[in-house]
């Protein structure tokens, strides 16, 4: 085959163009990881109604956000990042899109807990193709000086995706249900699949598809002995079991604590986790890309000195009685929330060699998933309904007076139990933070070694 064969629709334009297939390329990928993060907190915002709809408990709604999700996502991703190894990126990833957007529009017509359950799951098995896929595809279209950078314009769509499902997403659930959004998304994501098969081209890769014989437990084993990259990876997860946490319950818990309507509810959630999440994940990209010269441990210590930052304030604002302070805190603990996760992708990418990027990057997704959505929401689910149940008992009343004639007793006492679950829940946050630094002792070392068998 010849170099014109060989060339990919990149290298075989103009410079010009070239320029702006990269541009186009990153947009794209962006809005589809926004639609991602839409489609995952969607759930987040809606769920007091869907719990009114489909009696449910906190701890349903946790599995529902948790394990339903976690589970097949992380059993798809490994298979999904080894084609992505392998083959065409774009179709993967385009493939993937369609399918989670079919099953969000089936969530928007399921009838009880079961079905929600099944919907969501199915959900998780085409968001498994994204983020591996993805971060494969930027490593190669790319330079490496620039990777961390790219890779934090991809990770802001999380929070431009949250504050569109909270401020979109609630004024649209609020004027007409929540299965009306859900069905919206859904076409939503077909018509942007079939524009991203139509108009992304696939870049060439940077190592040749000869050395892509290794097995898959060998490629495991490979990353993991690289100890930076365990340890980075499990901090990721234990960060998301409070990042997930707040994520779902934190509409139901400015509603419950501070009798907020869902509309300004899921507003001020896109302010503290959107709105602050764009501007730090923003800067946390470059700022890691620039200052690594000077600190070459920062993709390590940064995100340390954020997660016990944000553990620490996430913790006390959830107990303040005054919605304002509390919101203030929680904005404020959001600022340190955000550098870790570029700095977590970006490290899979420098460690991993180009033919093992999508499969390092599944890895990284499964730790989180596994962990974050498949641990954070049902424990802090089940934790608030014990210490809600506790309250209740404590004022004379049962779930079932509650479920017959809810009083505001009863309200106060779920309140309560989800204040101190997600107080609870943030000091995963601190845990993270540790293990963050303890990363930095190995990340040097495992970077300049990444080429090594």
């Amino acid at each position: 085959m010849d170099a014109t064969q060989r060339a990919t629709p990149y290298e075989m334009t103009s410079s010009a163009n070239s320029r702006s297939l990269l541009s186009w390329t990153i947009v794209a990928l962006f809005l589809l990881n926004c639609l991602n993060y839409i489609d995952r907190l969607l759930f987040s915002v809606a769920q007091e109604m869907i719990k009114v709809d489909l009696h449910l408990s906190d701890f349903q709604l946790g599995l529902i956000g948790g394990p339903a999700f976690a589970i097949l996502y992380t059993l798809f991703s490994f298979p999904i990042a080894r084609a992505a190894d392998r083959g065409r990126r774009v179709g993967i990833i385009a493939f993937s899109l369609m399918l989670w957007s079919v099953m969000t529009g089936f969530c928007g017509i399921a009838a009880n807990f079961l079905q929600m359950l099944v919907g969501r799951a199915a959900v998780s098995i085409g968001e498994a193709g994204c983020t591996p896929a993805s971060h494969s595809l930027i490593s190669d279209a790319f330079p490496a000086q620039r990777r961390t950078t790219v890779i934090a314009i991809f990770g802001v769509a999380g929070p431009v995706g949250a504050i569109v499902a909270a401020v979109a997403g609630g004024a649209l659930i609020a004027a007409y249900g929540w299965r009306t959004a859900f069905l919206l998304c859904g076409m939503a994501g077909i018509v942007l699949a079939l524009l991203f098969r139509a108009t992304v081209p696939e870049p060439q890769r940077s190592q040749p598809r000869a050395v892509h014989a290794a097995s898959f437990i060998a490629t495991v084993r490979q990353l993991l002995v690289r100890r930076s990259f365990a340890l980075v990876a499990i901090a990721g997860g234990i960060a998301g079991i409070g990042s997930y946490a707040n994520q779902q319950y934190m509409v139901s818990f400015l509603m419950r604590g501070h009798g907020l309507s869902l509309a300004t509810a899921s507003l001020l959630m896109g302010l503290v986790i959107g709105g602050v999440g764009i501007i730090f994940t923003l800067i946390g990209g470059p700022l890691m890309d620039f200052g690594r010269r000077r600190y070459p441990r920062i993709k390590a210590w940064l995100p340390s000195v954020g997660l016990l930052w944000c553990g620490s304030l996430y913790a006390v604002a959830f107990q303040l009685p005054t919605v304002g302070l509390a919101v203030a805190l929680m904005v404020f603990a959001s600022m340190g929330q955000h550098f870790y996760m570029p700095a977590m992708y970006a490290h899979g990418q420098d460690v991993a060699p180009p033919h093992m990027r999508a499969t390092a990057s599944a890895i990284i997704i499964a730790t989180s998933s596994l962990l974050g959505y498949g641990l954070g929401p049902p424990l802090i689910g089940l934790v608030s309904d014990i210490l809600g149940e506790a309250a209740r008992v404590s004022a004379g009343l049962s779930l079932a007076d509650c479920v017959k004639r809810p009083v505001a007793a009863c309200e106060a006492a779920s309140a309560q139990g989800l204040r101190l679950s997600l107080s609870f829940g943030s000091c995963f946050f601190i845990l993270a933070a540790g293990l963050f630094a303890l990363a930095g002792r190995w990340m040097l070392a495992d970077v300049n070694d990444h080429d090594q068998p």
